[in-house]
């Protein structure tokens, strides 16, 4: 079974609205828009007779493909654009023999191509924008919100759990700026004809190439990109990266919504995530999906490269991109979209985040003394003699702040308002709020 095409799981392994969008029956459509916009421009140009387009556009309205005959017909020539043409022509009668002046197969197919894409690009760049909006709220409000920093999985320093999310921010308003470029810059449309010389059209090819592309509201290409598909790979790692950039986001929820952590929870709409065996446990099975959407929507990345290698003028290797790309799709999005209804939703637990920066006795401010020390004995004496009570410290399971206070080493050097205020992780958070500020700032908007 495939996870894609399940009626019961589909919708955790994609969206319907990026699923329409790569559907038979919207490629149909597109097909069908192309055809009929082609001979319109041909028309207007001279290029057919005008009666015959009139016949297409009338006979289009109440074209329906018959799709049993359809997929055979696709199975024994192995690509969909002749077919379909071959069910239109017969539909349009004598005027069908105008369909597709000086135009190939491919032309219809990456012209498509660049509708869904089009589409498609515009539905993903919407839900980034929600997931901006719900990090800037959570970093507006969580500006001052003490907690743990980790790396490498252990404590850190103080934090603030805003400049996590600001943090989280800024990359994500990276992804969208990539995203509008993509849209901004386009893929243009195909016309060029057999090899992309536009040799059928007998010098009106340009003319009825820009004409198509207005009507569609498309780009021109400068040159045929039949076997230039450097475009498709650029968007195929820009979906993949976003893709990405969700996880690592959900990567560290994961963490947060442990139980012995208990810094947040993940929004729940009712049973979500309960195990069948153990009432009490609510599984994070958001976060946990979109780390798989994003691992899942890198894999098709290689896909999209390797059809960029073309022998001569183009060859089979679009196939690779039929794959790739809607698959590549429906990851990006399902995970976008998730992470936007979990950070929406998503509830913080100020006060324990706050129990965390204790958990190791004062151990996490261990830099903050020595930094407080290093100007009247030099860094490399204060390291020995903070790292030198703070094994003490370990070695009686005692709270740090308590084994300096004891010591007359540290009395000599700092008075108790000093030892107190460099033991206070509030006291320790560098500029965070000056840098969230500067965040905050920048990536205002949407």
């Amino acid at each position: 079974m495939s996870v894609y095409a399940s009626k019961v799981v589909r919708n955790f392994f994609g969206t319907e609205p990026i699923r329409a969008i790569f559907s038979d029956e919207a490629r149909v459509a597109n097909y069908l828009r192309i055809e009929v916009a082609l001979a319109k421009v041909e028309a207007q140009l001279g290029v057919i007779p005008t009666q015959a387009w009139r016949a297409i556009e009338q006979a289009a309205h109440d074209f329906a493909i018959d799709w049993e005959r359809y997929r055979q017909d696709v199975e024994a020539v192995g690509y969909p654009v002749m077919p379909f043409l071959k069910q239109l022509a017969e539909h349009c009668g004598d005027a069908g023999e105008y369909l597709h002046w000086g135009s190939t197969t491919r032309d219809i197919t990456d012209t498509s191509f660049a509708l869904q894409l089009q589409q498609a690009l515009a539905v993903v760049e919407t839900d980034v924008v929600r997931v901006k909006r719900a990090l800037a709220n959570l970093t507006e409000t969580h500006r001052d919100t003490i907690m743990v920093a980790r790396t490498h999985g252990m404590h850190a320093l103080p934090t603030t759990f805003g400049f996590r999310t600001a943090i989280w921010l800024s990359e994500v308003d990276r992804q969208l700026a990539r995203l509008r470029r993509l849209r901004e810059q386009g893929v243009p449309g195909q016309f060029g004809g057999a090899v992309g010389t536009l040799a059928a059209l007998e010098g009106r090819g340009l003319e009825v190439q820009r004409a198509l592309m207005q009507e569609l509201g498309l780009q021109a290409p400068d040159i045929s990109w039949f076997a230039s598909r450097d475009r498709i790979a650029e968007i195929g790692f820009v979906l993949a990266s976003t893709a990405q950039s969700m996880a690592s986001i959900c990567k560290t929820l994961l963490v947060m919504t442990r139980n012995e952590v208990g810094e947040a929870q993940e929004p729940d709409p009712g049973g979500r995530g309960t195990s069948s065996a153990m009432p009490h446990k609510h599984n994070s099975v958001g976060a946990e999906l979109v780390l798989v959407h994003g691992r899942a929507a890198a894999s098709q990345l290689s896909l999209a490269i390797e059809s960029m290698v073309q022998d001569y003028d183009r060859d089979w290797q679009g196939h690779y991109e039929t794959i790739a790309v809607p698959q590549a799709f429906l990851h990006a999005h399902g995970a976008v979209a998730l992470t936007a209804r979990i950070l929406e939703g998503l509830r913080v637990f100020p006060q324990r985040m706050r129990a965390n920066l204790d958990l190791t006795k004062g151990q996490i401010m261990a830099e903050s003394v020595m930094m407080a020390l290093a100007p009247r004995v030099g860094r490399k004496r204060a390291h020995e003699l903070v790292s030198k009570h703070c094994n003490l410290a370990l070695e009686r399971d005692a709270h740090l702040g308590e084994v300096l206070g004891a010591s007359g080493e540290i009395a000599a050097l700092l008075g108790p308002g000093e030892l107190e205020r460099a033991l206070d992780p509030a006291s320790y958070v560098g500029q965070t709020g000056e840098i969230i500020d500067t965040v905050l700032a920048r990536t205002r908007g949407d």
